[in-house]
């Protein structure tokens, strides 16, 4: 009853959200902010993604870097950049000189220690993995999802052989590069013997940290997952009783780490603000969210020097949701933060009945964030997978056209 109840004030709070295709505001980013740089191009689009994407094409790519770096020109930002993740899409259809050059340009403006970026096992290489390191990247993650033939071969995902992956993984620690895998469960054809061996034979290798994402059901994505929500549960719970016997140590609901590092975007962008670069990248800053355009108004808008995005006011609570949502995704209350006296008393029940006990998570409450973690993820408002929340529907319609 608490877990359904807990989803449905949840969801309540991103009910509601609007954005506009307007203009974007004048703003500066100063000091601490993490910046988001999205790749759009893909060679085949995955059937459980749910994420912007377009089919690669070399003359769109090449047009793409020039209005990405002409984006990363005119923003006014200075200072640190805590964290910097380049993800998409499937980053690595670009080539090293197009990535020195988009990092290039980030460099003229902010400084940055946290350089990561999402790869596709499949047509990575060594020389690939090796020119990262030169460019200055320090965090990597391969989109592995399962290595089970019958799974993968039925997501449209081009495939890596598995002796590439764990060869990949083993270059890429001999690089000293922090290596994230991340792994799904609820594939179609997947088994819970097919997932747990995936789990066995990944964690042998020792990478860095494993993240295993449920099956998520964002916006046009429909194919739905034949595998139960609480299965799904049961078999990330039992990952971690094999991770945590080898050293691993849990750092999120879904994240496992044998570091004292992490890379996790989606824990970064909870509670900083964060700068958005390329088509259908997202920043929140100020009082504003904001989603960028599809990559073919993206690029027209580059070529008339217009700087429009769809655009959202955050509301009073957005903050304080992102901050509360944050607690429950790192498994830890901190009593440090102001809640407003609804938030308070929905903890005390919490502990109340089993869900906290000394500021932790227990397995109730571990339960309990799988869910609300899951729903607040398929319940964001996403603008372009969910066009209806737009106000001015009809003036973003006309721009595509």
């Amino acid at each position: 009853m608490i877990i359904e109840k807990s989803n449905e004030l949840m969801k309540k709070a991103f009910s509601g959200v609007t954005y506009r295709y307007e203009q974007v505001p004048d703003y500066k980013i100063k000091g601490e902010f993490g910046i988001y740089i999205h790749v759009p191009f893909c060679y085949s689009k995955c059937n459980f993604c749910p994420f912007y994407k377009e089919i690669f094409n070399e003359k769109q790519k090449n047009r793409y870097v020039k209005a990405l770096s002409n984006e990363i020109e005119c923003k006014d930002i200075k200072g640190n950049a805590k964290w910097m993740y380049i993800g998409g899409g499937t980053p690595n259809t670009l080539s090293l000189k197009d990535l020195s050059d988009i990092i290039t340009k980030v460099k003229e403006k902010v400084e940055t220690q946290s350089l990561g970026i999402e790869l596709l096992p499949s047509i990575l290489t060594n020389e690939y993995l090796k020119g990262l390191v030169e460019i200055g990247f320090n965090k990597i993650s391969l989109g592995i999802e399962s290595m089970a033939k019958e799974v993968i071969s039925n997501t449209q995902r081009l495939i890596a052989e598995d002796n590439k992956i764990i060869k990949l993984i083993s270059e890429s620690k001999k690089l000293k590069l922090f290596v994230n895998i991340d792994l799904m469960v609820g594939l179609a054809n997947q088994t819970a013997e097919s997932f747990l061996n995936d789990v066995k034979n990944l964690s042998i290798e020792k990478p860095s940290q494993i993240t295993i994402y449920p099956y998520m059901m964002i916006g046009s994505n429909s194919n739905s997952s034949k595998m139960k929500e609480s299965e799904q549960f049961q078999l990330i719970e039992k990952a971690w009783t094999i991770l945590k016997a080898i050293g691993y140590k849990r750092s999120g609901i879904w994240t496992f780490t044998i570091e004292d590092d992490i890379y996790d975007s989606s824990r970064d962008e909870l509670i900083e603000d964060y700068i958005g670069f390329g088509p259908a990248a997202f920043s929140t800053y100020d009082n504003y969210k904001v989603v960028n355009p599809e990559l073919s108004v993206y690029l027209k808008n580059h070529n008339e020097n217009k700087h429009y995005a769809l655009i959202s006011i955050k509301d009073k609570n957005t903050d304080i949701w992102r901050h509360f949502s944050r607690m429950l995704y790192d498994l830890e209350i901190n009593n440090n933060i102001k809640l407003p006296f609804y938030m308070k008393t929905y903890l005390l029940i919490l502990r109340i009945c089993g869900f906290i006990k000394k500021n932790k998570l227990t397995n109730k409450g571990i339960m309990l964030s799988h869910n609300l973690t899951k729903t607040v993820v398929e319940n964001l408002p996403y603008p372009l997978q969910n066009k209806h929340i737009i106000e001015n529907n009809r003036d973003y319609l006309k721009a595509l056209e």
